[in-house]
C-alpha cells in the first residue's frame, strides 16, 4: 500500500477537540467472559472477539500527527485459537508503533482471576521489504479458556486512513471504529461487505481547532460499529475476499490548505487518462516507429487483418520471457525490455500494443487488476488498484483481448488471474470506459476412454483426454514446467489403480489447437470371480463438493464458462453379462445456469456411459447458491454408483 506524505503547516499553533478520550482502556475483563466456554451463535469458533475498538485522531501529544489507538479483547475457546493470542502489526516509513500493553487473564481453581503481563523485552520488530516493517508480540501463558486483552497505537505522518476490518476468520461480539477528522481533509468513505452497520453516526464538532489568525475550523466526527459478528469463510471459486468483507474504507479526495489552496487526490477519468498517458506510460505508447522495424516484413504485408494481428502476437509472446512481476516499481521501458527479452507484465503488452499499432490494427491498452486483489472501484479512478495491462483489438468488427505474457496462453484468452471484473479500457482520443473482459475460447475437457475386460480379468485399453482454453493453458503450463515423463507420473499417482503402457502428446506448441493427451492404460488386476461391481468413474469421479457453506453472502466466481465431459466405452467378452445398471439422471440449474447429463447404454457387451457438466454462467449470485451446492451433491452421489457384471455359466 503507498502511503501519500502530505505536510501540514501551521500544526505547532494549533488547539484541537480531544478525540483521544474516546479511546478504550485496558482492564475490562470480567468473571463471565472468564468462564465462557463457546459461543453460541458459532460453536466451531476455536476463539471469538469480545470487543474490538479503534479510535483515529490528532494528538495534540505527538506534534499533531494522526494517531489511532486500537483495543482488542478476545476469548481463546480452543487450542486452535491461541494463534490470536500472536500480533503482527505491519508500519510503512515514519510511522511508529508504541504505547502497547496486553494482559492474560486466566481463572485459577478458586475462581480467582490470574493476570500475566506482556513484557517490553518480548516484542519486536522486523524489516520486510522497501519502507515496510513489522512489530510481533505473543502474549504470554494462553490457555484454553483464556482471555487477552491488548491496546496499541500507530502515529503517522501520512493522510492515509488504514481500513477497519469488522470481519475476520472468528466470529466478533462487538466492534467499533471512531474517528475525528479535520473539516478540510475530504475523504470518499465506503461501508464494504453485507453485514449493515448497527451504530453509524456522522456529526460535524464546531471549532473543534483554532488557528492564531485564521479563525476555528470543523471537525467530522463518525461513529460505526456492528454487533454480532459472523466469521467471514472463504471458499472455492471466488474473487479476494477484499471484495466481501465488511470493512470501511477511506480514500483521500481532497486537502483544503487554510490560506484557500485546494489540493485534489481523486481525480476524474479524463485527469486519470492523461496521468496515465503522458506520466505513468512516460511516452512509452509512442514507439510503433521502433516495433515497426523490429517486426518482419512479412507481418506487415499479410494482407488479412486477423492473420496480421495472430503473427504480431505470436512474435512478441514468442521473443518475451514474463519476470513474473505485475505493475512495475520502476518507469515502464519497453524498449529496454525488448532488448533484454525479459519484462513485467507492462512490458510485454505495451510492446504488443505498439507491435500492433505498428501493423495498422485497431488497439487499445486495456487496464485491470489480478484476482487476489479487489475488483478496482468504478466510483472514480483509483489507479494503485490496477496491477494488470492486456490489449484490446477490434478486427472485422469483433473484439478480441490479447495477453503476450504466458507462452501457453492462446491467441484471444488472458491469464485467469487478470480475470477480476471489468477492464478499463484506455481510448485516449475519445476518453476510457469499462468494458467486460470476453474470452474467443471455449474451454472445456473430453475425457474418452476405450477399455476392454478380457477372460483373464484384465482391463485395458486407450485413454485420450482432449482440452482447449484454460484447461488446456493450465496442462501445457505443467507439461512447459517438467519433462513428459514426470508428468505420466503425476497422472498415474493421482490415479493409482492406472499404469501407463505408452503415451503420446499432440498440439503441445500449437495453442490454438486443442491438447490431446493420449496414453495406453492399464488397470490393476480386477478382483473377478463369478461376479463384478465397478465404478463407470474409472478416469474422473467427483467426491468433493466445492461448496460447503450453509449460506454464502458473495458470488459464485468460476472466471469462465466450461464444460467437462466423460465418455467410457467398455467391451466384455461374450460369455459375460451386465446384470445392473445405475440410473440415466439429468440435473439443470436455473436460468439456464448449467446442466449435468448422465446416461448409460448397453449394446450387447458394450456399455457404454455419457456424462458431462455445463457451467454456463462465469458468475452466479449468492441467491444462486444453494442450487450450485445442490447440483454438485447430486452429481457427486451420482457418479458413487456400481455395475454388476455377472459371467454367464458356460
Amino acid at each position: 500500500m503507498k502511503k501519500t506524505f502530505l505536510l501540514l503547516l501551521f500544526l505547532f499553533s494549533l488547539s484541537i477537540f480531544s478525540q483521544k478520550k474516546r479511546s478504550t482502556k485496558i482492564g475490562n475483563v470480567n468473571i463471565d467472559e472468564l468462564k465462557m466456554s463457546t459461543y453460541e451463535k458459532d460453536s466451531t469458533a476455536n476463539a471469538v472477539v469480545l470487543f474490538e475498538h479503534a479510535n483515529y485522531y490528532l494528538d495534540e501529544s505527538k506534534e499533531y500527527k494522526k494517531t489511532t489507538d486500537y483495543y482488542f479483547k478476545i476469548k481463546i475457546l480452543k487450542k486452535e485459537g491461541a494463534e490470536k493470542a500472536t500480533i503482527k502489526i505491519p508500519f510503512y516509513g515514519e510511522e511508529k508503533v508504541h504505547s502497547i500493553k496486553g494482559i492474560t487473564y486466566n481463572l485459577s481453581e478458586n475462581n480467582s482471576v490470574h493476570k500475566t503481563h506482556l513484557l517490553e523485552s518480548k516484542i519486536y520488530t522486523k524489516d520486510l521489504y522497501t519502507k515496510w516493517k513489522e512489530l510481533t508480540f505473543t502474549l504470554p501463558n494462553i490457555k484454553e479458556g483464556s482471555v487477552i486483552e491488548y491496546t496499541y497505537s500507530i502515529t503517522s505522518p501520512y493522510s492515509k486512513i488504514d481500513d477497519w476490518y469488522f470481519q475476520s476468520d472468528i466470529p466478533k461480539i462487538k466492534s467499533d471504529f471512531t474517528a475525528s477528522i479535520l473539516g478540510n481533509w475530504k475523504y470518499n468513505i465506503r461501508i464494504i461487505g453485507f453485514l449493515k452497520l448497527i451504530r453509524n453516526n456522522a456529526s460535524v464538532k464546531k471549532n473543534c481547532i483554532s488557528i492564531p489568525g485564521l479563525g476555528s475550523g470543523s471537525c467530522l466526527i463518525l461513529e460505526y460499529g456492528i454487533d454480532d459478528i459472523p466469521a467471514f469463510k472463504e471458499e472455492d471459486y471466488m474473487l479476494s475476499k477484499e471484495n466481501f468483507i465488511s470493512k470501511v474504507s477511506f480514500e483521500l479526495e481532497s486537502y483544503s490548505n487554510p490560506r484557500g489552496g485546494v489540493e485534489k487526490f481523486t481525480k476524474t477519468w479524463k485527469d486519470a487518462d492523461r496521468s496515465l498517458k503522458y506520466n505513468f506510460l512516460d511516452n512509452q505508447i509512442s514507439k510503433k516507429n521502433f516495433f515497426k522495424k523490429q517486426l518482419d516484413p512479412s507481418i506487415l504485408t499479410t494482407i488479412n487483418d486477423l492473420e496480421r494481428a495472430k503473427k504480431v502476437y505470436s512474435f512478441i509472446q514468442n521473443h518475451f520471457h514474463w519476470n513474473e512481476k505485475y505493475w512495475p516499481s520502476r518507469k515502464v521501458r519497453i524498449k529496454e525490455a525488448f532488448e533484454n527479452k525479459s519484462g513485467n507484465i507492462f512490458d510485454i503488452n505495451l510492446a504488443l500494443y505498439n507491435s500492433l499499432q505498428a501493423a495498422e490494427i485497431e488497439s487499445y491498452l486495456t487496464l485491470t487488476s489480478t484476482r487476489n486483489r479487489a475488483v478496482p472501484t468504478k466510483l472514480h479512478p483509483v489507479i494503485d488498484e490496477f496491477n494488470y495491462l492486456i490489449v484490446k483489438i477490434i478486427v472485422d468488427n469483433k473484439t478480441y483481448f490479447l495477453d503476450a505474457t504466458k507462452k501457453q496462453l492462446p491467441f484471444g484468452l488472458v491469464q485467469y488471474q487478470a480475470l477480476n471484473g471489468d477492464g478499463r479500457v484506455m481510448d485516449f482520443k475519445k476518453g476510457s470506459f469499462w468494458e467486460t473482459i470476453t474470452s474467443n475460447k471455449k474451454t472445456y475437457r473430453n475425457t474418452k476412454a476405450q477399455l476392454t475386460l478380457n477372460d483373464n480379468n484384465e482391463l485395458s485399453g486407450n485413454l485420450m483426454i482432449s482440452s482447449d482454453g484454460y484447461f488446456a493453458v493450465k496442462n501445457r503450463d505443467k507439461l512447459s514446467l517438467k519433462s513428459h515423463e514426470d508428468f505420466v507420473e503425476n497422472f498415474e499417482s493421482d490415479h493409482s489403480n492406472i499404469e501407463i503402457e505408452d503415451f503420446d502428446f499432440k498440439n503441445i506448441k500449437d495453442n490454438d489447437k486443442a491438447l490431446h493427451q493420449i496414453y495406453n492404460i492399464t488397470f490393476d488386476e480386477v478382483d473377478f470371480k463369478n461376479k463384478l461391481r465397478l465404478n463407470p468413474f474409472l478416469i474422473k469421479k467427483h467426491t468433493v463438493n466445492p461448496f460447503k457453506l450453509n449460506t454464502r453472502e458473495y458470488p459464485v466466481d468460476f472466471a469462465y464458462p466450461r464444460n467437462d465431459t466423460y465418455m467410457l466405452s467398455l467391451n466384455l467378452p461374450e460369455n459375460y453379462t451386465i446384470k445392473k445398471l445405475p440410473e440415466n439422471k439429468t440435473l439443470s440449474l436455473p436460468n439456464k445456469g448449467g446442466r449435468y447429463i448422465l446416461s448409460y447404454r448397453k449394446n450387447e457387451n458394450t456399455l457404454t456411459v455419457y456424462a458431462k457438466i455445463s457451467i454456463n454462467k462465469k458468475v452466479y449470485s449468492s441467491e444462486e447458491y444453494h442450487y450450485l451446492k445442490e447440483f454438485y451433491n447430486q452429481i457427486i452421489k451420482s457418479q458413487d454408483v456400481f455395475i454388476e457384471i455377472e459371467k454367464v455359466s458356460e
